[in-house]
């Protein structure tokens, strides 16, 4: 077992390698596993968040291989249905899962425990994005990963964002969090500026980690708030009033200035923690989100369970959908909401048009089906 957690930490070490950049040709230099899964995560360079999601999918697909004397050349469809059920639990759980640790600490582990099925889902077709791209350079000849079987999409139960209702409950929880001590106050002015900026932002969980305050710019006599998005696509976000004093308020208890300015640019817009500046990590953003709406939605089981049902599954992402939904709700013209939320496309923007199911449904009933039974 020891020989293995060695190996283990081995292969981190070497995905880890800087990797000489090579010219855009028909197949790869690469010789070896290891280099051949390197030269792929190159390819996403320039999207970080990307590149770290697929380096874990990739390093753990590796290592399990190791584990079984398999390289990719060697992986077929069973290969694969045996790596699915390891994802679902991996055994041995000594080897395999741990708690959360920096990946070169010695007691790091590949998982902390087994993935749900979505997370086994998204790997998988990381998985067969990578053994595609190693086809078309040359270095591996079949992708078993497309042998698996589409499930046809089913349209969830809950759709992913908040009614008003559901919102002003957790603008109520925030407020009834502990001020007591310094350390309790300064929780409670960063949970309660997160909310606000994720839903009158409507950003991603990445653009908000990464910013700075320098991002929020003054210009013409309007406020911006400046982003880098998927792809590395800019954008610039309105900053409303409401925003604008969430802002004011959160620097002012964290002892800054009212006012951003443009020298800023290594101060995080959101602080890791109490009596720390640096910048809030993603997973720490990810867990307060939880948290709250988690112990909310436990408030909430026997007096509106319905909502309770809802607010129990938000994440991050919920905070982008319901801003989107709640500007269209407010009459904002369809197009500057897709600004706002820098999609590439309307159509990404039109499915947040709820209001039209609404009026849809509004009108039948007040112009069909009138007639009363005998």
């Amino acid at each position: 077992m020891e020989n293995y957690q060695l190996i283990i930490h081995d292969i981190v070490r070497k995905i880890d390698q800087p990797i000489i950049k090579q010219e855009q040709a028909v197949s790869i230099s690469a010789t070896n596993d290891i280099d051949a899964i390197r030269t792929w995560l190159q390819e996403f360079v320039n999207s970080p968040n990307t590149a770290i999601s697929y380096r874990q999918t990739a390093e753990r697909f590796i290592m399990w291989l190791y584990i079984q004397e398999k390289t990719l050349k060697d992986v077929t469809r069973e290969i694969v249905q045996e790596y699915q059920i390891f994802l679902q639990m991996p055994i041995p759980n000594d080897l395999w899962c741990g708690s959360a640790k920096p990946r070169y600490h010695p007691e790091w582990k590949p998982f902390v425990k087994g993935l749900a099925q979505s997370s086994i889902n998204l790997n998988l077709q990381i998985l067969g994005s990578m053994f595609q791209y190693l086809i078309e350079a040359g270095y591996l000849q079949r992708n078993p990963f497309r042998l698996i079987r589409e499930r046809k999409k089913v349209k969830t139960e809950v759709e992913r964002f908040l009614n008003t209702r559901e919102w002003n409950y957790i603008n109520e929880y925030i407020e009834r969090m502990p001020q007591e001590t310094e350390k309790q106050q300064v929780d409670y002015e960063r949970t309660k500026w997160i909310f606000s900026l994720l839903y009158l932002t409507g950003c991603r969980r990445s653009e908000v980690v990464n910013a700075r305050m320098a991002d929020f710019v003054y210009k013409r006599h309007e406020w911006w708030f400046k982003v880098v998005g998927k792809g590395d696509k800019h954008g610039e976000i309105p900053v409303t009033n409401e925003l604008l004093s969430a802002l004011m308020r959160y620097r002012k208890a964290m002892k800054l200035p009212e006012y951003p300015t443009s020298t800023e640019t290594e101060l995080a817009v959101i602080f890791s923690k109490y009596g720390n500046l640096q910048p809030i990590t993603d997973s720490m953003l990810y867990k307060i989100i939880k948290t709250v709406c988690g112990n909310l939605a436990l408030e909430l089981k026997s007096t509106d369970p319905a909502s309770s049902f809802v607010i129990g599954k938000v994440s991050t992402h919920w905070l982008r959908h319901t801003s989107a939904t709640h500007q269209v709700d407010a009459g904002i013209d369809i197009r500057t909401v897709k600004k706002n939320l820098r999609h590439s496309m309307l159509e990404t923007t039109m499915k947040y048009q709820h209001t039209e199911e609404s009026a849809q449904h509004k009108e039948t009933l007040a112009k069909f089906g009138l007639k009363k039974s005998d």
